[in-house]
């Protein structure tokens, strides 16, 4: 049965593994559908745009084609105009010639008929005024032609750009018309295409149905093995209860075998007997079972509990060996240490003590000064006593001083100190605050003898210590609530005032 289930899961899973597989088909012959759609909506676009682009050209080129035509008409009047003032001035021309040869004429006979001047004066007269009117009209006919020239100019320009720009416009409609044909090209294509597309969509239409009839035919498949599979889960939950009633009856049958007859199945097992008399067993079972009931109550754990707490105390008892002997080796070790301890401490007070003595007197110019443990005995829980004589003072106690007696030897125990275990860096933060101006000197000049070897960084208000430092920080505030950091080197401005 298990196997039968485990086989219709597995066809189970082919069979919806399938389905996912013929659903994606589906979904991508849908989704190239779509696209090719938007392909034919597009080409009709770039089609419908590019018949509107002919239109415009069209109606552009109809409307210079008449700019053209009435630009020539007008060229034509300017010229018969042109033509018609030359005649007249011809005319005009020859009028002017023939006044002159009379004029000449006449004052050839003026000459030789003096007698006759008054009658030619006035012949001449008559005669010089309609020169003058033919000069006139002359010169009037002279700048009309130079108008017309120059609106025949100004014509001939016009004519010239609607010319260029009829070039232009043609080269514009050849283009158009290229583009037109290369569209009309892309629209064949496209129309092509969109019958391939047509009938690929055909075949994906034929296709898709076809994949929908075997997803039918498939799901009702994975229906029946569904139906079938849950056939098979039904028996299977009921072949499971099934085996756990049995396992909780044999589960039972134990606890009745170890509670009554106080055996485990394997032990009953060796002691089963095949051709046995029920009967008489039964009756020694229940003698047997009189005489368990007068032992009384039998704990049958005992045993088990006696290994496990055996067990216990076994382990315990190794780890308490082990934590002694751990606390030996400690012990053993803080005594080492402690010895260690103790003779290094009483070498460094030894050396303490003695450089304490010699930087006394040297600090306060003379006096004594010694370091005295309150217990010999306990080097390492002991407190350690100042006595200090100053000069003129006697020998006391540390707490008897005056305050500035007692910072300046606490200063003097610091070097000490210095003296015997040297370090690199060292920051005092205004020791020398309760010094009076002297021991102050006496304070800044003695730090001068560690500046080989040690760095001292003082905080200090006084002016003493001030003058024997190499470089001086300050911090001023010259603005409301903005400080500002300045350095001088003393040496330079030694060498400045040298």
């Amino acid at each position: 049965m298990t196997l039968s289930v485990e086989k219709t899961e597995k066809q189970f899973a082919t069979l919806k593994e399938e389905v996912r597989v013929k659903r994606e088909q589906l979904e991508e012959a849908r989704s190239i559908g779509e696209s090719l759609r938007l392909q034919e909506t597009e080409l009709l676009g770039k089609k419908e745009r590019a018949e509107e682009r002919l239109t415009v050209a069209n109606k552009q080129l109809q409307i210079y084609d008449m700019e053209k035509e009435e630009g020539t008409s007008e060229h034509q009047q300017l010229t018969e105009r042109k033509e018609k003032l030359q005649q007249e001035l011809t005319v005009l021309a020859l009028e002017i010639i023939d006044k002159d040869e009379q004029i000449q004429r006449m004052t050839k006979q003026s000459k030789e008929q003096e007698h006759n001047r008054a009658s030619d004066q006035e012949s001449y007269s008559t005669l010089k005024s309609s020169v003058a009117v033919s000069r006139e009209q002359l010169q009037t006919a002279e700048q009309a032609l130079l108008t017309l020239e120059i609106d025949m100019t100004d014509h001939y320009n016009q004519k010239e750009a609607i010319t260029s720009k009829l070039a232009m416009l043609q080269s514009n409609l050849e283009t158009v018309h290229t583009s037109t044909e290369e569209l009309a090209e892309i629209i064949d294509n496209a129309r092509i295409e969109k019958e391939q597309t047509a009938t690929k969509r055909d075949q994906l239409r034929e296709k898709r149905v076809a994949l929908q009839e075997s997803l039918a035919v498939q799901e009702e498949a994975l229906q029946q093995k569904h139906n079938q599979a849950s056939f098979y889960m039904e028996q299977k939950t009921t072949a499971e209860v099934s085996l756990s009633r049995l396992d909780a009856d044999v589960d039972n049958r134990l606890e009745r075998l170890s509670e009554a007859y106080v055996l485990t199945f394997e032990a009953a097992k060796a002691r089963m007997v095949e051709d046995m008399d029920i009967d008489n067993a039964r009756s020694k079972v229940r003698l047997l079972k009189r005489s368990i009931d007068e032992l009384g109550v039998v704990n049958i754990g005992a045993i088990d509990e006696f290994e496990r707490i055996k067990e216990r105390f076994d382990f315990l008892n190794g780890q308490q060996t082990d934590l002694l002997e751990a606390k030996s080796t400690l012990f053993q070790v803080m005594d080492e240490m402690d010895e260690e301890m103790k003779k290094r401490f009483e070498a460094s007070f030894t050396a303490i003590q003695t450089e304490f003595a010699i930087v006394f007197p040297e600090l306060f110019g003379g006096g004594q000064a010694r370091l005295i443990l309150q217990n010999p005995d306990e080097v390492l829980t002991t407190g350690v006593d100042i006595e200090a004589q100053p000069p003129g003072k006697k020998l006391q106690n540390l707490s008897l001083l005056s305050g500035g007696e007692r910072a300046l030897t606490a200063i003097a125990l610091l070097f000490a100190i210095i003296r015997v275990r040297p370090m690199p860096f060292c920051i005092l933060d205004e020791v020398e605050a309760a010094l009076d101006e002297a021991n102050v000197t006496r304070f800044s000049r003695y730090l001068k003898k560690f500046e080989t070897n040690i760095q001292f960084i003082v905080i200090t208000h006084r002016k003493g210590t001030m003058e024997e430092a190499d470089v001086l920080y300050g911090v001023t505030m010259q603005e409301s609530g903005v400080s500002k950091l300045v350095s001088v080197r003393l040496e330079e401005t030694a060498e400045l005032i040298k």
